[in-house]
């Protein structure tokens, strides 16, 4: 495991996203960002919300980003943790995946 103050800290955020999007559209636009942000990554997106791992200091540069590009974007939670996040949130709750 690495350690925070190699890779730095990391957020979790949750938007509420127009109904249809999906990971698909959000990468590009995390791609798009100058500066790029390091270590931003879309982790879900579905029913209207998706969760966006990026660093504490680029919530702001990314939510503003969100919202030019996808119109009414909303941030609805942050954490440090995704286990955390998806407890306040069960919606976030993406589905398990079979083991081989």
């Amino acid at each position: 495991m690495v350690v925070k103050s190699v890779r730095g800290r990391r957020r979790y955020v949750s938007y509420s996203v127009p109904e249809g999007t999906d990971r698909e559209d959000i990468a590009p636009i995390l791609e798009g960002i100058e500066p790029p942000l390091k270590g931003s990554k879309v982790i879900t997106c579905r029913n209207g919300k998706a969760v966006v791992r990026c660093s504490p200091g680029d919530i702001p540069t990314l939510t503003a980003s969100l919202s030019a590009a996808l119109g009414d974007v909303r941030s609805l939670d942050t954490s440090g943790t995704l286990h955390a996040l998806r407890m306040r949130d069960p919606e976030l709750n993406a589905p398990r995946r079979r083991k081989r």
